[in-house]
This record gives C-alpha cells, sequence and structure tokens, in this order.
C-alpha cells in the first residue's frame, strides 16, 4: 500500500503552544478527572494508580506521574494488517493515507438523487468501490445496513466488507460479545486466534462521550481489543461550544485529556498495540445548536490535533474532506478541499471523511470525487523535485528563444513521472470544446466512474474454504445474538 511521503510540514501552533495545551490537560485530569461507567474499567485504573474522585460518582482523577509514566509507554507509529498483505498500512510519521467516512444511516440513491436508508447491499457495493479507489488506503463502513437486524448490524456488516475488499478494514463493536465474535471471523482468515495476534485484521473502534465520560461498553471494547492484542482507535469527538469549551486551545486540550485518560486504560492490558489518536473536536453553530464540521476552525483544528499525535509518536487520524452544505455546488467543494489540504499540510497520517455527503447521508458519487481531490491534495503535499534534471539548465539552452519544449524528451519523461496530475474527472477542456460537446455535472460523470468500477471491478476473494468457515462462524453468531435479544 503506497502513502504519500510528507516532504514539509505546516506547524500552526508552536511547541511552546502544544506544551501548554498537554499541561492543560494534565490539569484537567489531576483536578476533574474522567468519568468511567465500567466498573471493571475503574478497577483497572485505580490498580494502575488513578485515584476516585473525593465526590463525582465514577469519576476517576490521573495523577501527573501516572500520565507521564503512560506517555513512556506509548507504542510509536504501528502498522495495520489487510486480508492483502500488499495492502498492510506501515504508519511510520512520514508517510500520510486516506480512509472513508463510517456510519452513515443513509445514502443518496444514484438512479434518483434522492436520499434513502442505506442497505446491506448499499454496505457491499460501496465497499467494492472503495476497494477500487487508489487513495482511499482503507475502509470504514460507509453506510449503514438498516435493513439488518440491531442484533446482527456489527456481524453482517463486517462480513460483507470481509467480501468485498482485501485493504484494511475498521471494525466496531457496540460489546464485549461483539469483540469476541469478530474475532472468531477474521481467525477463519488468520488461521485460528494466536495467529490473529501475529498478524491482527481486526482493529476496535472506541470513541468517549465528550466532556470526560467512557460508558461502560467503550470500557470493556477497548479492554477485550487489547487483550486480543489488536490496534485500538481513540476518537475523542468533543464539540466546540457544545460539549467542549468553545476556544480551540479549550477544546484541543480537553480533548487530548479524554485521549491520554483512554490510553491509560489500554496500557492496564498492554502497550505493544498501536492506538491511534482519532481526533474529531468540532463546532457548534450556536445560532441553531448544529453540529458543523466544514469550517475554517475545524480544518485548524485537525491540524493542531496532528501536532498532538506526533507529540506522543502516535497515528494522527483527523477530518479530512466534509461539508455542510446540502448539493453539489461550489461551497461543497470549497469546503471539502479547504478541510482537507490544512491538515494534510500538517501531515497528518490519516486523513478522514471519503465519501461522506449532507443529511447524514453518503454518496457513491462523492465516494469518486473525493477520491480526485485527494489526489490533488496529496499532488500538493509530495511537492516537486529541485536538482539539476528538474532545473533543466541545459535543456532551456538547447531549445533557447522563441522555442518550444513538446518536442523534447524531457518534458514526456517528466510528465510520466507525474510532474503535472492530469485529472481524469476535472473538466479541463477549452471553452470552445465545452460549448461543442456540451458540459455534464461533476456528479453525473462521477457516476459514470462508479458503475464503471462496479461493473468491472472485482475484489481478491476469500479462499473458498476461508469464506465456508465465516459462513459458520457467522450463523453461529446469527442463532447466539438473536436469542439474546
Amino acid at each position: 500500500m503506497e502513502g504519500i511521503k510528507v516532504r514539509y510540514r505546516l506547524k500552526i501552533l508552536s511547541d511552546t503552544q502544544v506544551d501548554a495545551i498537554e499541561e492543560a490537560s494534565f490539569k484537567i485530569l489531576e483536578k476533574t478527572g474522567v468519568r468511567f461507567d465500567g466498573e471493571a474499567a475503574r478497577t483497572r485504573l485505580v490498580k494502575a494508580g488513578a485515584v476516585p474522585h473525593p465526590s463525582r460518582k465514577n469519576v476517576i482523577t490521573f495523577p501527573r506521574s501516572l500520565i507521564k509514566e503512560t506517555i513512556k509507554h506509548i507504542h510509536p507509529w504501528g502498522s495495520y494488517c489487510a486480508r492483502d498483505p500488499k495492502n498492510d498500512i506501515r504508519y511510520d510519521g512520514e508517510t500520510m493515507y486516506a480512509h472513508s467516512l463510517g456510519g452513515n444511516p443513509g445514502v443518496f440513491d444514484m438512479d434518483s438523487g434522492e436520499y434513502r436508508m442505506s442497505t446491506l447491499e448499499d454496505v457491499e457495493k460501496t465497499t467494492r468501490v472503495m476497494d477500487a479507489l487508489e487513495n482511499c488506503h482503507s475502509i470504514s463502513n460507509l453506510v449503514v445496513a438498516t435493513d439488518v437486524p440491531p442484533e446482527l448490524l456489527v456481524v453482517k456488516t463486517q462480513e460483507a466488507m470481509m467480501k468485498n475488499s482485501s485493504k484494511c478494514i475498521s471494525g466496531y463493536a457496540l460489546n464485549v460479545e461483539s469483540v469476541d465474535i469478530l474475532a472468531k471471523m477474521w481467525s477463519c482468515v488468520t488461521g485460528g486466534v494466536e495467529e490473529l495476534r501475529k498478524r491482527p485484521l481486526l482493529d476496535v473502534y472506541a470513541s468517549p462521550s465528550s466532556p470526560l465520560t467512557y460508558d461502560s461498553h467503550v470500557g470493556d471494547v477497548m479492554v477485550r481489543g487489547a487483550e486480543y492484542g489488536v490496534p485500538v482507535d481513540i476518537v475523542p469527538c468533543p464539540i466546540a461550544g457544545g460539549t467542549a469549551p468553545i476556544t480551540i486551545a479549550g477544546g484541543l486540550a480537553q480533548q487530548n485529556a479524554e485521549m491520554l485518560a483512554g490510553i491509560v486504560l489500554v496500557q492496564t492490558v498492554t502497550d505493544k498495540v498501536p492506538i491511534m489518536y482519532s481526533g474529531r473536536l468540532s463546532m457548534m453553530d450556536l445560532r441553531t445548536g448544529k453540529n458543523v464540521w466544514a469550517m475554517p476552525e475545524m480544518a485548524l483544528a485537525s491540524a493542531a490535533t496532528v501536532q498532538l499525535a506526533h507529540k506522543y509518536k502516535m497515528i494522527s487520524d483527523v477530518y479530512g474532506v466534509t461539508m455542510d452544505g446540502h448539493c453539489y455546488d461550489m461551497q461543497a467543494g470549497i469546503e471539502r478541499a479547504q478541510c482537507a489540504l490544512l491538515p494534510a499540510m500538517a501531515g497528518s497520517d490519516n486523513l478522514s471523511g471519503i465519501g461522506g455527503a449532507w443529511e447524514n447521508g453518503a454518496s457513491y458519487e462523492m465516494l469518486v470525487i473525493d477520491n480526485e481531490i485527494y489526489s490533488d491534495v496529496f499532488r500538493m503535499v509530495r511537492g516537486f523535485e529541485v536538482n539539476d534534471e528538474t532545473l533543466a539548465v541545459e535543456i532551456v539552452d538547447r531549445v533557447g528563444s522563441m522555442g518550444n519544449f513538446l518536442s523534447v524528451p524531457h518534458t514526456m519523461t517528466w510528465l510520466r513521472k507525474g510532474e503535472i496530475r492530469l485529472s481524469p474527472l476535472w473538466d479541463k477542456r477549452t471553452g470552445e470544446k465545452a460549448k461543442h460537446d456540451g458540459v455534464r455535472p461533476l456528479q453525473e460523470l462521477a457516476k459514470d466512474h462508479v458503475k464503471k468500477i462496479l461493473k468491472e471491478h472485482h475484489p481478491t476473494p476469500l479462499d473458498p474454504d476461508v469464506e465456508k468457515q465465516l459462513s459458520q462462524v457467522v450463523k453461529e453468531a446469527e442463532k447466539s445474538l438473536l436469542r439474546h435479544s
């Protein structure tokens, strides 16, 4: 899996400012503490050196010495494994990747253009499309299969994704039982649970409830994932002005406190697993109470989150392409590009958002459009070479005054190397040709690309024996989960 090498990093915070945000996090953890509703999590934390708050129920405070010791033992960077080893992602703090949005309850139908509730078929099809997109390096479930019983949602979603992509796949689990089932499903691919520990194809996702709360299920899922030795993605989602201070610095300090508390819990099990710093500080429109994402402040917060994560040598995962508009228009393009570019220039390890649209809906067409946006963003991040060959002094001398460079081999050599990116989607025709041939909306062109992918792209299938074992595990899980409901 080829990521994008980051040559230069935009720092929107000085090192002193990053330290000040961290210091504020320490003070929050020492004085205010973090609520853990799970008794098992609280017991683990206290045994590790945390202290129950003297008056606040289920709240645990964290001595500075415990937090600093935890930071020393954070697993630096780390790898995420894919069903096909060629799609493994190796994070090193110098390479950038992108992945899809996750968990949309609806989708914009390609034929009618209307919003509708998403289905298991949409999970399968969007996964196939993402498997084909070169800038979607790992895959979350873009949409929710609302036609599946809630008890089976985790299992059926994961099965659909496993069958339709050989890239890294993010999993989510609602409770410990779900983690166990997912581990059993992926063990069919690895050849057993112990092999899964050696090559963890599963990762678990955990999101605290801001401000400063981990519910019992989230804590249990984090612990169980760590017990399996799989990566843990911690995703604090504070909202500035709502569930966090309205100031960006204050929101980042609270977000960092929530993150560090989660890391302490994971380290009560092991300090050997990668933990992804997936900060999602967003903003509230105080006039309406709406959570807004496509803001310059969101881009600033994401870029700052990258600096905080890298202070700990952790994988940074922040929002990239996103929008608050309600249609395919100029606003959508501006919002998606500006929110992706700033954290990319900051050197985020992971950028999210591919395929998200509006009204909590996903879009097949937006998957393709976002793939192109990231192609442009990555081209800017990649920069350009400055050496004797690219300075081309001899070529300029050979062509001379009033010549041209069309017939010079140097031109084609560097065009093939990607010096100038020619998008297959953006309209770069002359005005005369566009007027003669006609202009189609961008989403219509993207729809053609999606249909072509669904017709021609065939993901690497599971081994027949593995698929048979997987089907059996899923059937057993269905019986067990429905029996409990």
